[in-house]
């Protein structure tokens, strides 16, 4: 006997991951560190419902000066910083956040968007929701 496939099933977004994409709904989001994973990309985008995510490949004891003109994006309004895969000398990458004031999430246990959503709660929701009332 032939099975019929079903429809997929509905995926079940958790309730903070929905919660961190109403505050980036819409946004371009900037990741620095390790390697583009196409797969995670689609999930982070979806997820979030970011606009954009500009995922920057790092490599060990790099210069900083690569990250510049992707953050210093009009369109880039938060940076997330991969610090599993990131230099030390990536401190830099804080200072030109500040200057520019952009939220700067440093992601310790990795990007899947659960573990993302926990750290923009964490370290950026403040400054994202009144980014988000001031449009």
């Amino acid at each position: 006997s032939e099975r019929t496939e079903e429809s997929a099933p509905v995926r079940q977004v958790p309730e903070h991951v929905r919660e961190a994409a109403g505050l980036l709904r819409g946004r371009t989001v900037a990741l620095i560190g390790g390697v583009p994973r196409v797969d995670a990309q689609i999930r982070l985008k979806r997820d979030l419902e970011l606009e954009e995510l500009i995922w920057v490949e790092t490599r060990a004891h790099q210069s900083t000066s690569p990250f510049e003109p992707v953050i210093s994006r009009p369109e880039v309004d938060i940076v997330l910083l991969a610090i599993r895969w990131a230099s030390h000398s990536f401190s830099e990458i804080d200072t030109l956040c500040a200057r520019l004031e952009k939220p700067l999430v440093r992601l310790p246990r990795g990007y899947n968007p659960s573990e993302v959503a926990r750290q923009i709660f964490a370290q950026a929701s403040a400054k994202l929701a009144v980014a988000k009332s001031s449009e």
